[in-house]
């Protein structure tokens, strides 16, 4: 079989290090996806010790006994069934994992899209779940020939599936997205055209890459906000985007090394943060009166 012209073909990377408790649930949350396209999932396993390989495999033997769709690009695109609540409902998925050493999560998510044959890519991360019916929403959107990156609503959940809040996502517009990351990183897939003139993510960072990489994209392409909620991203005392100080001063230097300034926005909180390690600080009259006072001289330093 050959796949007609004007069929897509996404391509999504899962980075992963040691997830075994939640990496199903990322893996289901794929190869369930219903709609007219097909999937290039690729996972990057930075050769954990726990149970994901084993999961990894496992999927791997059901991808490898399935029944042949068609080759694309070199690669086999299947169907098959992990049991009678999850089997592939798209047109056919290709299903490869490499677990070996990498640099971290931004390198595994880079060599993947290295690798990736999609005219849309993405991202889910091996905690992290896309909702029912996400892709199809998704290609309906990027079958725009004028639309080259989209983010949805995202929802926060917990370890155990149940929901905290939505992400604070709001519609586009560069100055606010400056401002405040208001793009949910599961939401977010891109035109291939995206990757081949923006570059890939930035290996030196390792806690806002997609912040930086969306503010690199919005510099060529513009965000078009889908206002319906596609993904769910895990919030749990492993996540890195609890350590609030390490993250907000990468954000303050990326923000001032990118466009020259800092939002208002990163330098209070990078205060807050800062003073709060501080005993003294602790104190709440003190706290608030010293963030405004290291904020207006963060501002002097970060014009």
């Amino acid at each position: 079989m050959i796949p007609k012209k004007n069929l897509y073909i996404i391509s999504i990377v899962t980075p992963s290090f040691n997830q075994g408790e939640f990496i199903e649930r990322t893996l289901r949350s794929v190869i369930s996806q219903t709609g007219d396209f097909y999937i290039d999932y690729i996972i990057m396993d930075g050769k954990s010790n726990d149970k994901t390989v084993d999961i990894l495999e496992f999927y791997q033997e059901k991808y490898n006994s399935g029944d042949f769709v068609c080759e694309i690009g070199g690669r086999t695109f299947k169907k098959f069934q992990i049991d009678s609540n999850c089997k592939v409902n798209c047109l056919g998925i290709s299903y490869q994992f490499y677990s070996e050493k990498d640099k971290g999560q931004t390198n595994a998510i880079n060599k993947g899209w290295k690798l990736a044959l999609g005219n849309i890519v993405a991202w889910l991360n091996s905690d992290d779940v896309y909702l029912p019916s996400a892709l199809t929403k998704i290609v309906k959107v990027l079958s725009k020939t004028d639309i080259y990156a989209l983010y949805a609503i995202g929802i926060h959940i917990d370890k155990h599936d149940n929901l905290i809040e939505f992400y604070p996502i709001e519609t586009y517009s560069f100055a606010r997205l400056l401002d405040y990351c208001i793009i949910c990183q599961p939401t977010v897939f891109l035109r291939r055209d995206v990757l081949e003139k923006v570059g890939f993510l930035n290996e030196s960072l390792g806690f806002c890459m997609d912040y930086e990489y969306w503010i690199r994209v919005a510099k060529v392409f513009e965000f078009v906000f889908l206002s319906e909620p596609i993904a769910c991203t895990r919030i749990h005392e492993n996540t890195k985007t609890s350590q609030n100080l390490n993250v907000h001063r990468e954000i303050v230097e990326m923000q001032n090394k990118l466009v020259g300034k800092v939002s208002s926005h990163w330098l209070f909180y990078y205060a807050k943060y800062y003073l709060i390690k501080k005993e003294f600080f602790r104190n709440e009259y003190f706290l608030k009166f010293f963030t405004r006072v290291f904020t207006f001289f963060l501002r002097l330093k970060y014009k």
